[in-house]
């Protein structure tokens, strides 16, 4: 036997051997995604067909390639949760979740452009019954297959995340009663991913986590649809976690990606830190897997999202209450690239909510 042969039968054995794995980020690749942003200034829903595109244009202020818009915007999404957007990238929905708890949810999502049909836009809300005090709704997240939906909602001494169940079935004008995922004694809540029966979760604080060494502050917490437990909870110095904890999931290779505010968390490092799904359960007080992003161009990130199936992590930024224009982009981010900064156009834009459509093609 040639040496060649030999050469080419060993590597067949090493492929067998391991599983034939991907190269790590690959996530479907980058191409065939695209770009939703939730304007707040127009209430109207900016669309970029193709990331890769923008992505790759040598302009800075990028019109979008169409809008989305509807009288039910406006009047319902008066004011846009921080993370308050998501999209059903298997049926093609986009649902927008407003501060006070407000839904509205598109169908035929890529087919739309200009004004949506009114039979194909539904707004419904999260019940009275139930909420917190002076409470603010956050991050929304789909798990897709399971056709749910949750949203974080904040208050002044408590949190929870709210479980919404057939998502796409809600009706028009329907209340839906709480059904509420937290663990008893945390707070802060601004953050969740979902994915396939998983749910993540961000906290600022709570109660101690932890039996011979224990920890508090911010944590990660992983868990169903019904409970969390502290044995899946991520906390201590070395995550480097701190506010708001906006939550990106890639499901094709399992990681999950954690905005950090440097600016109000006090931090000088890099902004994201990224841990595997399956470092939960293993021990509290674990580094990050890897850290992304500028802590000086990314010091002020509120909101991060993936595409899930392919290889996109996009990030916005804000201050307080208010929101900007910028839009950061970052194509494999696990390998290494620096963001792409966009800025819309027309550039009185602001986002607050912001999603990738993986299967956009």
């Amino acid at each position: 036997m040639t040496l060649r042969s030999l050469l080419g039968l060993a590597a067949s054995i090493l492929i067998l051997l391991t599983g034939c794995k991907e190269p790590e980020g690959s996530s479907g690749g980058t191409s065939g995604a695209a770009l939703y942003a939730y304007d707040s200034t127009s209430s109207a829903i900016f669309v970029w067909t193709d990331i890769s595109a923008l992505y790759s244009t040598t302009t800075t202020t990028v019109a979008p390639t169409k809008q989305i818009t509807s009288s039910v915007f406006g009047s319902k999404i008066t004011t846009l949760a921080w993370g308050g957007v998501c999209l059903d990238s298997l049926h093609g929905y986009l649902y927008l979740v407003s501060e006070t708890g407000s839904i509205v949810r598109v169908s035929n999502l890529r087919s739309q452009s200009g004004a949506v049909a009114s039979n194909e836009v539904v707004s419904f809300s999260l019940a009275d019954t139930g909420r917190l005090t002076t409470s603010t709704f956050g991050q929304v997240a789909l798990d897709a297959p399971n056709n749910r939906l949750y949203i974080t909602e904040n208050g002044s001494s408590t949190t929870q995340i709210w479980v919404v169940d057939n998502a796409s079935g809600r009706a028009q004008s329907e209340s839906v009663a709480l059904q509420a995922l937290h663990a008893a004694g945390d707070t802060g809540g601004t953050g969740v991913a979902a994915a396939s029966g998983s749910v993540y979760a961000f906290l600022l604080d709570g109660d101690t986590v932890g039996n011979i060494v224990t920890y508090t502050g911010p944590r990660l917490r992983k868990g169903t649809a019904t409970a969390f437990t502290d044995a899946s909870t991520l906390i201590g110095p070395a995550t480097l976690l701190g506010k708001y904890g906006s939550l990106a999931l890639d499901t094709g290779n399992g990681y999950l990606f954690v905005a950090r505010h440097n600016t109000d968390a006090s931090a000088t490092t890099s902004p994201i830190q990224v841990f595997t799904t399956g470092s939960f359960g293993q021990s509290f007080n674990q580094a990050p897997t890897a850290q992304l992003g500028s802590a000086t161009a990314q010091a002020d990130l509120r909101v991060l999202t993936h595409a899930g199936s392919k290889d996109w992590l996009a990030g916005l930024s804000g201050q307080g209450t208010t929101a900007y224009g910028k839009i950061h982009l970052w194509k494999s981010p696990m390998g290494g690239t620096a963001a792409k900064v966009v800025t819309a156009s027309p550039t009185t834009a602001v986002f607050k909510g912001i999603a990738i459509d993986g299967n956009a093609s």
